[in-house]
């Protein structure tokens, strides 16, 4: 009778939990008992064609990882989203697809949440815990043109690129010219207002509602100094025609002890030099976007009737 022992204790030390049906017949389970042991009722869980996850499903993103890589087979990697995870960003959906790039001559066809893309660009992989994995940039382009919502690839981006550097709005936008076009039209837009040394998600909406607002567009991040050459501050965004700042003031920095000081600290500056000053919190940013672009406006047009105060305003360099 051949023997139904699972892979784990038929090969002692090894912890491997998805393996091919192959592999299980080295182990002695024929692949018949594999995939009756895979079906509805049965104790395993088939994830893909050939491939079943020796333990009663549902599988964890990590099972459904190595199930993609064994049935990708050699020269495969994680890409997009969940290759941004392996990274290190936090802000990635963990209900992403996994998606996979394999060479371009290999066809393979998708299945519910797992996406084979073949290239003729397959990068030098990176190996994050012993998986081949693309280099930053372009998972996160990957993951970009992956039709998500525009909310959540605002944030990959954007932490990508705060994540230590790594990742330039620069190098994004070369690999997405050298990619497909297929999907690129929201990263694309997106970059747009990167570029215009936007840093934060709440700063981007605040950006995208300057645009609308028929105002004149304000310098992002900015570096302001008096006429002696004393730093003031660095508001997100700074009207330079009437000297007025606005800053996206959040609770969870700005209302800390140490955050609340150097609030207070900045404010200060601003008013020693005759600086105005909207403060605008994300939230409303998000559910008062008429009244936030109301708010800007009427400051805008009150600083237009006093004297421009004496500062200097320098362009942020996004390095």
């Amino acid at each position: 009778m051949t023997s139904t022992t699972c892979a784990a204790e038929a090969a002692p030390g090894d912890v491997r939990r998805v393996l091919h049906v192959r592999e299980l017949e080295r182990f002695g389970v024929s692949q018949s008992t594999s995939y009756r042991r895979a079906r509805a009722d049965g104790p395993w869980c088939r994830l893909l064609p050939g491939i079943v996850l020796t333990a009663p499903g549902p599988p964890t993103t990590d099972d459904l990882i190595e199930a993609a890589l064994l049935r990708a087979g050699p020269g495969a990697m994680v890409t997009g989203m969940h290759a941004a995870r392996l990274h290190g960003l936090k802000t990635p959906p963990s209900d992403a697809p996994v998606h996979l790039l394999i060479p371009h001559h290999r066809k393979l066809q998708n299945h519910p949440g797992v996406r084979f893309e073949r290239t003729t660009r397959l990068p030098k992989p990176v190996y994050i815990n012993g998986i081949p994995t693309a280099p930053l940039v372009r998972a996160v382009m990957d993951a970009a043109r992956s039709w998500q919502p525009r909310a959540v690839v605002e944030e990959v981006m954007i932490e990508a690129i705060q994540a230590g550097k790594r990742c330039h709005p620069h190098q994004l936008k070369a690999e997405m010219e050298l990619g497909s076009r297929r999907g690129t039209g929201l990263p694309r837009e997106i970059l747009r207002s990167l570029t215009a040394h936007v840093r934060s998600v709440p700063e981007l909406r605040a950006f995208e509602l300057v645009k609308r607002s028929g105002l004149p567009d304000p310098m992002w991040n900015a570096r302001i100094y008096d006429a002696e050459g004393s730093y003031v501050g660095c508001p997100d965004a700074w009207f330079d025609d009437v000297g007025l700042a606005v800053e996206i003031d959040s609770f969870d920095f700005h209302f800390s002890r140490s955050g609340y000081a150097n609030t207070v600290r900045r404010n200060t500056r601003y008013a020693m030099q005759g600086i105005s000053v909207v403060q605008i919190l994300p939230s409303r940013i998000r559910t008062e976007p008429d009244a936030v672009v109301a708010d800007i406006r009427r400051a805008y047009l009150t600083a237009a009737d006093r004297r421009r105060p004496n500062v200097v305003a320098r362009h942020a360099q996004l390095e």
